[in-house]
């Protein structure tokens, strides 16, 4: 093995150097760690051997490890190389020391058997001496099975983090792919626009020409494109009024939530010796609470809007608690596991700090919540309702706002650099790169103009286009009142999406009122 060594630059054991007896090796606050520095993280990053070159691994520590000043999840390091752990944290540098020269001796003839020290030790020592001698024997034995044991599982970690960084590699390009996307959809939008102004343009130059004989169908054209023109930049301007009148109080919801048995114990993914996942009979990843992989963890996205002053949340059901009417959860729900938020929270426009959510009230018949948030004296708008239970026509134009495709739409109306700025220093962590957006100010709710193809009780349905991340976003009409709640997407559908209609809504913001109501009724 290479023998190598770390220097203190900084801190209390500045000047002092630590030799690093094996490889794998670990750099951390935990006692057991092989170079221990107070203040990190237990385990804050991994030394292994790779062919002849030593590599440093970070373990995904919160503070990061910085080489020659720039952040890294994994590199080979060279003597008199310094590594930071932490921005402005301690300075180690890294030393590969010269093997010590070997120099060929004459060795006398060996001993015989009985004048060996060893032999001496055991037969002309006292009984309680041997059994000491033994004890310690045992012991080192011990340390060198444990010591063997503890290499083999750090082995295994570093082979896990090393799948662990190709994977999120994959995970970015394709992250990547689907930002392009949405920026690709965006411009084809814009596009339509520009053509039906550019047809327009055309028809009045061939309406001035004395030439053309097809005076009368010209007109008829020209007028259709414009009212086709008038409609689309009706419609563009009814959403830009919208968003600025009530955009910023339009939320992007962030929520993940996980599983555990009846002690506690979060569902984890299982791992083989080598760490690599097993799968079950549906070729799923493996889940058991004695799994040695990461906690089972779901994220997700979705939209929800001010409607009280006081700090409630208009939203989906299925927001609030994810859990409800999936399927792959009821399983786990069924196998006697109980699922629990990891955090819920949301993003308002123009704040920067993200805002916790608490349950207030559900709906039992209807995908709606209400969500308790401490504005903090912060001034968001709040949104208006419709009241007059006349406000939603079959056929009248609807905009509807809201974060359809979470990540990848924010991410695609941001510039190419500030993107990429934002993907190499956080990766794919999502809660950290919605940090990020939100400290830029870069969270914004985009809007989609459809309109209404049918009203039922208990539905609206709508043809503006929208995408997983949009539930629980308002559904404006023409006066700029909310007549429902983006609830589902049904692609192959010709209505395409639905809304709760808002009347369930005020039903939920008024609870006492509603069941008076009820009584009256029966």
């Amino acid at each position: 093995m290479t023998r190598i060594a770390f220097e203190h630059l900084s801190g209390p054991d500045q000047g002092r150097s630590v030799s690093v007896p094996r490889l794998p090796a670990t750099i951390g606050a935990d006692p057991a760690a092989d170079v221990v520095i107070a203040g990190l993280a237990p385990r804050h990053a991994v030394l292994h051997q790779r062919d002849a070159d030593v590599v440093l691994v970070d373990s995904g520590s919160a503070l990061g490890t910085f080489l020659a000043g720039h952040e890294i999840q994994e590199a080979v390091l060279r003597d008199g190389d310094t590594v930071e752990l932490g921005r402005g944290g301690p300075r180690l540098r890294f030393r590969l020391p010269d093997a010590p020269r070997r120099v060929a001796e004459r060795r006398p003839a060996a001993p015989r058997l009985s004048e060996t020290m060893a032999f001496r030790m055991v037969h002309q020592t006292s009984r309680s001496f041997r059994r000491a001698l033994a004890a310690v024997l045992i012991v080192a034995l011990a340390l060198l099975s444990w010591s063997y044991l503890q290499s083999r599982r750090l082995g295994r970690e570093v082979a896990t983090l090393r799948r662990a960084v190709q994977q999120a590699d994959t995970e970015r390009r394709a992250f990547e792919a689907r930002v392009e996307a949405e920026r690709r959809r965006g411009d084809a939008d814009r596009l339509k626009l520009e053509q039906v102004r550019a047809r327009e343009a055309e028809l009045l130059r061939r309406l001035t020409d004395p030439a053309r004989g097809e005076v009368q169908v010209l007109r008829d054209e020209l007028g259709s494109t414009r009212e086709r023109l008038q409609a689309l930049e009706s419609e563009r301007a009814a959403g830009e009024r919208i968003i600025r009148e009530f955009g910023a109080g339009v939320a992007l919801i962030q929520g993940a939530y996980a599983f555990a048995d009846a002690s506690g114990r979060p569902l984890r993914y299982r791992q083989d010796e080598s760490g690599e996942p097993v799968r079950d009979s549906d070729g799923g990843a493996a889940l058991d609470p004695e799994g040695t992989g990461s906690v089972h963890t779901v994220e997700y996205y979705g939209t929800g809007f001010l409607v009280d002053a006081r700090g409630l949340i208009l939203t989906n059901r299925h927001l609030a608690e994810p859990w409800w009417n999936d399927d792959e959860a009821e399983k786990l729900q069924k196998a006697g596991y109980r699922p629990r938020l990891s955090y819920l929270r949301g993003f308002f426009p123009q704040q920067k700090q993200p805002f916790e959510l608490a349950l207030e009230r559900r709906s039992d018949t209807v995908d709606l919540a209400l969500l308790r948030v401490e504005l903090g004296g912060r001034r968001i708008p709040v949104l208006p309702l419709d009241r007059s239970r006349t406000g939603s026509v079959a056929g009248q134009p609807v905009v509807v706002v809201g974060y359809p495709a979470g990540l990848e739409a924010i991410l695609a109306k941001a510039e190419t650099v500030v993107v990429k700025q934002i993907l190499e220093s956080h990766g794919t962590n999502s809660e950290r790169v919605t940090e990020a957006l939100s400290v830029r100010g870069l969270i914004r709710p985009s809007t989609t103009q459809g309109h209404i193809g049918d009203i039922t009780r208990s539905d609206i349905v709508f043809d503006a286009p929208t995408t997983q991340g949009g539930s629980g976003g308002p559904i404006f009409n023409k006066n700029g009142q909310v007549i429902a709640v983006e609830y589902a997407v049904l692609p192959k559908f010709g209505g395409n999406s639905f809304g709760v209609p808002v009347t369930y809504a005020l039903e939920l913001l008024e609870p006492r009122s509603a069941l008076r109501k009820k009584s009256a009724a029966d």
